[in-house]
């Protein structure tokens, strides 16, 4: 078994109660809600937000099973972005399946992220923790923020490598950032340990947000369940393009400007982004960008004792850059 399996296999009492109660505090008397809800959350997924909160908790002194049902505030806020995401950047598949807004149309897929973010925002209330509450609010601020900005860049090459960190991080890794020091919020922590857990989440979100940009150049569409290419049809200029942009010539660079520019890319255009990334190291300037950060969040953890919790969260590390989807 390889490393990663044996990871979710020790985890995977975990997992099984974060499934039951993502299912369990679900419940609508609308019925396309329960529909779009299950075709967004069911089967598909890493479920790692919920469990780095469960993991942080329980690093942090946690012994009770209520973390499980708070944990689903940051899978539905996860599944929330998905389908507006899904609607701004009109996609036709998520996770290899054809995306809610394909299904059930824009307008039923934004209202049941909203009803999403409002049952997230009901649990986190139900928790009676304002500081928990403090902390998901202003993390559902910048992530509205991130969308925001990455919408503004949509297909500009200009975009250097701070602003796509920028994006990165207000739009991805702060809520796997909140997750982590919500959990030891809830754990009962001292500051420096929910600052500590608060960095290790922000660390490994934005490695984990770079894997999925390389793995959009790298990975075959039976890996990840996405279109190869996705991010660039959609106008996204990410790590490796940025990367493979900095060095390229004029004339390349003014092929795929022309290529951005078309309402639909077509193969040619994609081969030659593909092919551009390649020479000119973009893969592997991402990967190694992605393996200072998974670093930097494993050395958040020097704060606290050895024991099963810490050592899954570094696992949880080495797993976010070594996966293939």
């Amino acid at each position: 078994m390889s490393p990663s399996g044996e990871l979710f296999k020790q985890i995977q009492p975990d997992i099984d109660k974060v499934e039951f109660h993502l299912m369990e505090n679900l419940r609508s008397h609308i019925p396309l809600i329960g529909e779009i809800n299950r075709h967004i959350l069911v089967g598909g997924g890493k479920r790692l937000r919920p469990l780095l909160f469960v993991l942080c908790a329980r690093l942090c002194g946690d012994r009770g099973d209520r973390a499980y049902t708070l944990s689903s505030i940051y899978e539905y806020l996860h599944a929330a972005t998905l389908l507006h995401d899904d609607v701004i950047d009109k996609a036709a598949t998520r996770r290899g399946k054809p995306a809610a807004n394909t299904v059930w149309g824009n307008s039923a897929s934004v209202l049941v992220g909203d009803f999403l973010l409002s049952k997230s925002f009901s649990l986190a209330v139900e928790s009676g923790n304002l500081r928990l509450l403090e902390v998901l609010s202003q993390t559902t601020t910048q992530m509205a923020e991130g969308m925001v900005l990455e919408l503004i860049h949509t297909n500009n090459l200009e975009v250097d490598e701070e602003t796509y960190k920028d994006i990165l991080v207000n739009k991805t890794a702060i809520l796997i950032s909140a997750a982590c020091q919500t959990g030891a919020i809830w754990g009962g922590s001292a500051e420096p340990e929910e600052q500590a857990l608060a960095e290790y989440g922000l660390d490994i979100g934005i490695a984990f947000q770079m894997v999925d940009d390389l793995l959009d150049y790298e990975a075959s569409e039976q890996e990840t369940g996405k279109t190869v290419a996705n991010d660039f049809k959609e106008g996204k200029i990410t790590l490796p393009v940025i990367q493979a942009l900095r060095v390229c010539s004029s004339e390349e660079r003014r092929a795929v400007e022309r290529a951005a520019k078309k309402p639909e890319p077509e193969p040619e255009d994609i081969r030659l982004v593909f092919d551009l990334v390649s020479k000119y190291g973009g893969l592997e300037y991402t990967r190694n960008k992605a393996l200072d950060y998974k670093k930097q969040a494993q050395d958040c953890l020097k704060i606290f004792p050895a024991g099963p919790e810490k050592q899954v969260l570094l696992d949880l590390a080495d797993f976010v850059v070594e996966r293939r989807k």
